[in-house]
């Protein structure tokens, strides 16, 4: 009987399926391990959609690091040293701001700060982006959205955005241009631009004719972004890509990369997915972990189940999603809060919620309170025990299982 030893917070879960039910793994292909500062030095050396030298773009200006947030697992403390030996002749230290792009997130906590930049909160200043506040209007988009950005990022001679791609679920990928929208722009702006989730092109790994993709694209050349730094992880964590370089170029190189590797061909859908949204941060909190309940999903028959194991020690992690849910007497009634209320950033995530639960079923193996848990249409579970019992007793005996050991970092693609 294989045994699967699943990320679970800061932990794993050893779950056993018995091999009649078993019917495969989906993981990434295996990506070639590579030093972070040998593909960070061979990044630099051949810039995408460059020709300038990268330091000259940066020489004597003011420079807004625009970094990712707690919820992220991009190694900053790691970049920022490898960055800095190549620009600090050019630049001064006391005009660098580190700008940690949260969008609508909570702020990290200051064990989570040090913990995401250490000796460089005492080399650089360091700013969280607040969505409510200091912010300035830098144009609007051609659909007429106002486009209000962080002003530390707004006024600096130069920004300079570390991030990392991979898929998301209605912007296509992440990286790049979404360092500045959503990571440093305003709530209004921010919601304008996801309030284009229900256009069928606001889709996992689709970017051309995105248009919330695209919106972030047009927010992002209204500052002054020199280049980006993207990485792109593999199921472990661990560095697998490294593009620099003009924002589009340099990012269309990394999905490209992450196509290759991230996107699995399921022959056919299961009746059970067992998915690990990754481990922390990937399952902070409930709203975190979704993205991995979405690509599990795709792999599932309607009427399929899936068991989702996510710690979630920080609860659910957003309070409009909170509040659509918990104004519903049963999932579909998230669509007439949207039809009544209009889009809420936060609400938009409870649709898509509300539409997996349309057409599958959700086990939960987590740190909320079981009440809770069933507050969001969600069946709390001690173990997958109980979860084997349920499958058995819908589909049979012969009930077909999927196990998705890191479900937020890989696409099922059903086979045709």
């Amino acid at each position: 009987m294989p045994r699967f030893d699943l990320a679970y917070g800061r932990t794993t879960i050893p779950v056993d399926v018995p091999d009649r039910n078993l019917i495969g793994v989906l993981e990434p292909r295996s990506v070639p391990k590579v030093d972070l500062r040998d593909a960070f030095d061979a990044a630099w050396r051949s810039p995408r959609g460059l020709s300038d030298p990268l330091d000259r773009l940066v020489s004597g200006r003011s420079l807004a690091l625009v970094v990712t947030d707690h919820t992220r697992s991009t190694p900053t403390k790691e970049i920022l040293p490898l960055l800095w030996d190549r620009i600090r002749a050019r630049v001064s230290a006391s005009d660098v701001t580190i700008v940690v792009a949260t969008g609508t997130h909570r702020a990290p906590t200051d064990a989570e700060l040090e913990r995401m930049f250490g000796e460089w909160r005492r080399t650089f200043r360091v700013l969280v982006h607040d969505c409510d506040a200091d912010l300035v209007e830098v144009g609007c988009s051609s659909r007429g959205t106002p486009i209000l950005i962080n002003r530390a990022v707004a006024e600096a001679g130069a920004v300079i955005t570390i991030g990392h791609v991979g898929m998301h679920y209605c912007a296509g990928y992440t990286g790049g241009r979404k360092n500045i929208l959503p990571g440093v722009a305003g709530r209004a702006t921010i919601e304008a631009n996801h309030a284009q989730l229900l256009d069928p092109r606001s889709a996992a790994c689709v970017y051309d004719g995105n248009p919330i993709s695209e919106e972030m694209v047009e927010a992002a050349r209204r500052v002054n972004v020199a280049f980006i730094v993207d990485v792109v992880m593999d199921a472990d964590r661990d560095v697998a890509k490294v593009v620099v370089g003009e924002p589009e170029a340099a990012h269309a190189e990394a999905r490209s990369f992450w196509d290759r590797y991230f996107k699995v061909r399921v022959e056919q859908p299961a009746d059970l997915v067992i998915a690990s949204a990754g481990g922390h941060p990937k399952d902070i909190d409930l709203y975190q972990a979704y993205k991995a309940q979405y690509t599990a999903a795709r792999a599932l028959h309607d009427g399929g189940i899936l068991l989702l194991l996510a710690a979630c020690p920080d609860g659910v992690g957003h309070r409009v999603f909170e509040d659509w849910i918990k104004q519903s007497e049963r999932p579909a009634d998230v669509f007439g809060i949207l039809r009544r209320e209009g889009f809420k950033l936060g609400g938009h995530k409870a649709v898509y919620f509300a539409a997996d639960l349309a057409r599958i079923d959700v086990f939960l193996k987590s740190e909320l309170d079981d009440d809770e848990t069933r507050r969001f249409f969600l069946r709390p579970v001690r173990g997958p025990d109980e979860v084997f019992a349920e499958a058995r007793q819908r589909f049979g005996g012969d009930f077909r299982v999927l196990v998705l050991p890191h479900a937020a970092d890989t696409f099922p693609v059903i086979a045709p």
